[in-house]
C-alpha cells in the first residue's frame, strides 16, 4: 500500500504509570447494572445501526445514573459520530471538551427485539458498564497556539509549522487522510520531549521531514494534535475510535486539543 504520509531521516513506562496515579485522582469510576436503552427503527436502518442506537441511549441513561447531565447533547452527538464513522466531526466542535466523563467496559447483557404498535422494529437492550466521572474542569490557563497550518498542499510537500505553549506541554500528533493514519509525533525519529513555556518550536526537527502523499486529484487529510501537562504515550492503534477513547482517558484539565483539515493536491502548485 502506498504511504499517504512519509518520514525522511536526516540524521516510558515510568511516565505512564505517574500518569496513572495523578488520573485515578481526577477521575471517578462508578459501575453500573441493568442500565436500559431502547431504539426504534425506520426503513432506512439495519437492525445493527438500530442495536448500535439502543446501546447508546443506555450509556447516556448510565452517565444520568452517575450524575452527569450537563451536555448531554455533546454525548448524543459523540455517538452519533461513533455509528457513521464520521469521528472527524468530533475534532471541529467543542464535544471533545465539553463531555464531562466517558463510557467504558460496556457489557450487553440481554437485547429484546420486537415491533412496536405501528409495525416499527424496536431493540432494547440491557447493560453493565463503568462511568469514568470527571473530578476536575478543563484549565483555561493551558493553551497551544499553532501556526503555520495551511489549507492546500501540493503532492509531495513538506509539512512545516510551529508550536508554542502556555506551560510546559508533551504532544502526540496522528495524521489521517480517508483511508490510512499515521502517528506523526512522537515516532521512532523523533523521541518525544517537553515543550517548554512560551517557548516556540519548528516541527519537524532537524532529524526528519514531513511529506505529505496522494495519488488523487485532491485529497483531504486531517490532521491531530493532543497537547498533555504529563507525558502520555499513546500506544494504541492508530483510528479515531481508539483515539478518542484514549483522550477521554485523560482528565481535561491535563490536556488540549488542536485540529486541522487540508488537502493534498495533485497541482504544480499551491491552490489559493
Amino acid at each position: 500500500m502506498k504511504q499517504f504520509f512519509k518520514v525522511l531521516i536526516l540524521s516510558g513506562l515510568f511516565s505512564l504509570l505517574y500518569f496513572n496515579l495523578t488520573a485515578q485522582e481526577k477521575v471517578k469510576e462508578i459501575p453500573l447494572k441493568n442500565i436500559q436503552g431502547t431504539a426504534i427503527g425506520n426503513n432506512n436502518e439495519s437492525l445493527n445501526q438500530i442495536l448500535q442506537r439502543a446501546v447508546n441511549n443506555a450509556k447516556i441513561e448510565a452517565l444520568k445514573k452517575a450524575g452527569i447531565e450537563e451536555n448531554i447533547t455533546s454525548f448524543t452527538n459523540y455517538f452519533q459520530s461513533e455509528n457513521n464513522n464520521t469521528y472527524e466531526e468530533l475534532f471541529t466542535s467543542d464535544i471533545l471538551s465539553d463531555i464531562k466523563g466517558a463510557v467504558k467496559n460496556v457489557e450487553i447483557i440481554d437485547t429484546v427485539k420486537r415491533f412496536n404498535d405501528y409495525g416499527q422494529p424496536e431493540i432494547q437492550v440491557t447493560i453493565n458498564c463503568i462511568v469514568v466521572k470527571y473530578l476536575s474542569n478543563k484549565d483555561l490557563s493551558f493553551d497551544v497556539f499553532v501556526d503555520g497550518v495551511g489549507m492546500y498542499y501540493p503532492n509531495e510537500t513538506k509539512l512545516i509549522f510551529r508550536i508554542k505553549s502556555t506551560k510546559d506541554a508533551y504532544a502526540n500528533m496522528f495524521l489521517f487522510n480517508e483511508t490510512e493514519a499515521y502517528q506523526m509525533f512522537p515516532s521512532k525519529y523523533e523521541n518525544s520531549f517537553v515543550l517548554k513555556k512560551d517557548t516556540e518550536y519548528n516541527f519537524p526537527t532537524d532529524a526528519v521531514d514531513y511529506i505529505l502523499y496522494t495519488n488523487k486529484k485532491s485529497e483531504p487529510h486531517r490532521l491531530i494534535m493532543v497537547f498533555t501537562k504529563q507525558e502520555i504515550p499513546y500506544t494504541g492503534e492508530i483510528e479515531y475510535k481508539q483515539i478518542i477513547d484514549w483522550i477521554f482517558s485523560i482528565p481535561p484539565d491535563m490536556r488540549t486539543i488542536k485540529s486541522f483539515s487540508f488537502s493534498v493536491v495533485q497541482e504544480n502548485k499551491m491552490i489559493d
